[in-house]
C-alpha cells in the first residue's frame, strides 16, 4: 500500500486535521497531504517539527532516557501529534483545536504501524 495512501487516509478520519506530513531523518518533508492549510504552509510546520524532535532525541539519548515514543504540542488553536518511524523517520499529524486527542493519537499510531510495515519490513 503506498505511503501516500496511508497519510491521505488519516487526514480524512481525523476531525479537524490540517495535514499529514512523513519526514525523513533530517526534517524535511518526504510527503504530506493536506486540508484548509497549502502544502508550504505544512511543510513551514514539518521543517520546525523535525527541528524539535531532533533535539528532543539528542537530548533523549545523550541523558541515556532511550528514544522518542511520542510527541504531542497542543497550542491554543491547533495540535501536532509526531509518531517516530525506523531509521529517523516521522509521521506527523497537525489538528485543528479543540480536538479528539485521544481518537487522533490512536489513528496516528494506526497509520504509524502501517508505514513500519510498508516501508520499513526489514528494520
Amino acid at each position: 500500500m503506498p505511503f501516500e495512501y496511508l497519510l491521505a487516509d488519516l487526514l480524512s478520519r481525523v476531525d479537524g486535521a490540517l495535514g499529514v506530513l512523513f519526514l525523513d531523518d533530517s526534517g524535511e518533508t518526504v510527503d504530506l497531504a493536506c486540508a484548509e492549510a497549502s502544502p508550504y504552509q505544512m511543510r513551514v510546520v514539518g521543517a520546525y517539527a523535525g527541528i524539535y524532535l531532533r533535539q528532543m532525541a539528542e537530548f533523549l539519548r545523550a541523558s541515556g532516557q532511550g528514544e522518542p515514543r511520542w510527541l504531542h504540542v497542543e497550542k491554543e488553536d491547533l495540535h501536532l501529534y509526531a509518531a517516530p518511524l525506523p531509521d529517523g523517520y516521522y509521521v506527523v499529524l497537525v489538528q485543528r483545536a479543540p480536538a479528539l486527542t485521544g481518537r487522533a493519537r490512536r489513528l496516528l499510531e494506526q497509520t504509524r504501524d502501517q508505514l513500519g510495515r510498508e516501508l520499513f519490513a526489514g528494520a
